[in-house]
This record gives structure tokens, C-alpha cells and sequence, in this order.
């Protein structure tokens, strides 16, 4: 079945929602417990667009849609099934924000299972797609990193798993780019600079490769350099709303991007930083990463004429 793009996108965000839910509920406690409003939240929002999607066959629907809670969808959706785990779902999510009573990790544990039987069964019942295959992909808007991303799934199905980081982190570096391109003042000054590039200010660039007498100002160069550099990078992160704690899990396990004259960008494949190779696991959250940057940016986003 091929599925409209409102449809995809809608799907999309449901499942950033359920990958949300997933990463809250790794948590401990009791910080864990926020993923069951999380997962409550994704399935409701699963259920208003499964009876949007299928209203056409439906003939019993009521007259006053916004009246349908959780619950009531069993009574009006036949494809519909597990209301029982729904219940129980719905059951904890109530005790918990409207009675106080903060679920534990058992409980966790037990609805994370709940909300991924489901989606997994009724993802494929009502719109003829697998839930692993709906790509969140499709929430970023810049076409360049749109593509990367893709690429770097098709490398990682392969198992080209330095291909596919590679692949993610040109994407993070063109998104950047474009946001940032988009909104340079009238000569060219962008609101996100924080200082000229330091890449060809090495020691080697500056004194030269005989080091000899020099090698102490050679090393307060690259300190210097490093430094400027970490500030310059971290300065732009955090201005734009990104959270720098899980970019800086991203940066150890991409390779270092330069921009080379001409405007094309280089991988510096070598630069693994301390993590080493990265892993299958380390290329899905390198690409949910990009794809969460993405939707951070395009949350307030706007062009200069």
C-alpha cells in the first residue's frame, strides 16, 4: 500500500514519539516513568488517525469526534485489538497522572512491551506498512540531509557501518550549513558566527615543519587552535537549541567533516574519536540524532530575503 505524504509524516512523528518513550523508559527511576504519558500519548494519537484513515469504511462513527477517549476507539474500529494491554496502559497512565502514584520499572517494562506489540501489529493492520519501516526520515525537510540519511540506512542494512556514520554525519554538517546559510544578514554575516575557521592555523602553518626552538610556541599554537576551535563549535550547538550532551555522543562517533575551497565537503575517515569503530547501534542513534536536530531547527526556522 502507498500511503499519501501527510499520512507518512503523521506516522513519523507517532513513531519519534514511541523511539522517545523507548529512550525514557531506559532511564532510571523514577525519570523511567515519564514514558508511560509518552507511550499513552503515541497511541492515542495512532488511534485518531487510524479512524481518520478509515473513516470511509466506518459506519458507526458518532457525530462528535473530540467525545472519543481512549478507550471508546474498540467500540468503532474492528481492526483493533490487544484492548485488554490497552487498558492496562491506560490504567497506569491514569494512576499515575491524576492519582500521583509514580509506576516503577516493572511497570515500565511491561507497558514498553504493550506499546510496541501494538504499534507492530497495527501499524501493518491499517496501513499495510511495517512500523520498523516507517522512516523518520521523511520529518526532515533539507533535501541534502534528507538524502544522506537515506543512504546511510542503506549502508547500515548492508552492514557498512562506517559508510552509513560517515553518511550521517554529512548530513548533520549540510543541515547545519543550509540552516544557518539561509539566514545571513545583508553583507553575508551570519547571527551564528563565532569567529574566523582556525583550520589552517596549525603549528605546522605557522612556524613551520622544523620545529627546533620553536616547538614550545608550536605547542601553545595548536593549544590555541583546539581551544578556539571546542568554543567556536560548542557556541554554536547550544544557539541553536541543540542538546550538546547527545550531539557530543554523536561527535565521538562521527568522523570530523571539513569544508575543502570549492564548497565540497571532506570525511576524515581516521578520526573515530575515543569510542573507536562505531557499532549497528551507534549509527541508529547517530541517524535519530540528525533527524532530532532537524526537527529542533525546523521548529522555528525562517529565510531572509
Amino acid at each position: 500500500m502507498t500511503l499519501d505524504h501527510v499520512i507518512q509524516m503523521r506516522l513519523a512523528f507517532i513513531k519519534h514519539m514511541y523511539n522517545a518513550g523507548i529512550e525514557q523508559s531506559q532511564k532510571p527511576e523514577p525519570f523511567c516513568s515519564l514514558s508511560i504519558l509518552t507511550f499513552h500519548d503515541a497511541i492515542d494519537l495512532f488511534l485518531g488517525l487510524s479512524l481518520e484513515f478509515l473513516s470511509h469504511q466506518l459506519t458507526n462513527l458518532p457525530k462528535e469526534r473530540d467525545k472519543i477517549y481512549f478507550m471508546d476507539y474498540w467500540k468503532y474500529v474492528p481492526q483493533l485489538s490487544q484492548k485488554l494491554s490497552m487498558q492496562g496502559l491506560n490504567e497506569a497512565r491514569v494512576s499515575f497522572k491524576h492519582g500521583s502514584n509514580i509506576p516503577g520499572k516493572l511497570t515500565v517494562e511491561i507497558n514498553r512491551d504493550r506499546a510496541t506489540q501494538f504499534f507492530e501489529e497495527h501499524t501493518r493492520k491499517i496501513f499495510g506498512v511495517e512500523f520498523k519501516d516507517i522512516s523518520l526520515i521523511e520529518m526532515v525537510q533539507c533535501d541534502e540531509t534528507k538524502k544522506h540519511l537515506r543512504e546511510a540506512e542503506q549502508m547500515l542494512e548492508q552492514g557498512k557501518i562506517e559508510e552509513a556514520v560517515t553518511n550521517a554525519a554529512l548530513g548533520f554538517v549540510k543541515l547545519i550549513d543550509d540552516y544557518e546559510n539561509r539566514k545571513r544578514g545583508e553583507f553575508g554575516r551570519s547571527p551564528f558566527f563565532f569567529g574566523e575557521s582556525m583550520t589552517f592555523l596549525g603549528s605546522s602553518f605557522v612556524v613551520g615543519s622544523r620545529l627546533g626552538p620553536f616547538q614550545k610556541l608550536a605547542d601553545f599554537v595548536d593549544r590555541t587552535k583546539d581551544s578556539i576551535e571546542a568554543l567556536q563549535d560548542a557556541a554554536k550547538i547550544l544557539s541553536l537549541g541543540i542538546d550538546y550532551r547527545r550531539y557530543s555522543r554523536f561527535r565521538l562517533l562521527t568522523p570530523r567533516i571539513s569544508r575543502i575551497p570549492g564548497g565540497n565537503y571532506h570525511p576524515h575517515n581516521a578520526h573515530w574519536g575515543s569510542r573507536g569503530s562505531p557499532t549497528a547501534d551507534d549509527v541508529r542513534f547517530c541517524i535519530n540524532f540528525v533527524i532530532e536536530s532537524a526537527v529542533i531547527l525546523q521548529d522555528f526556522d525562517y529565510s531572509l530575503k
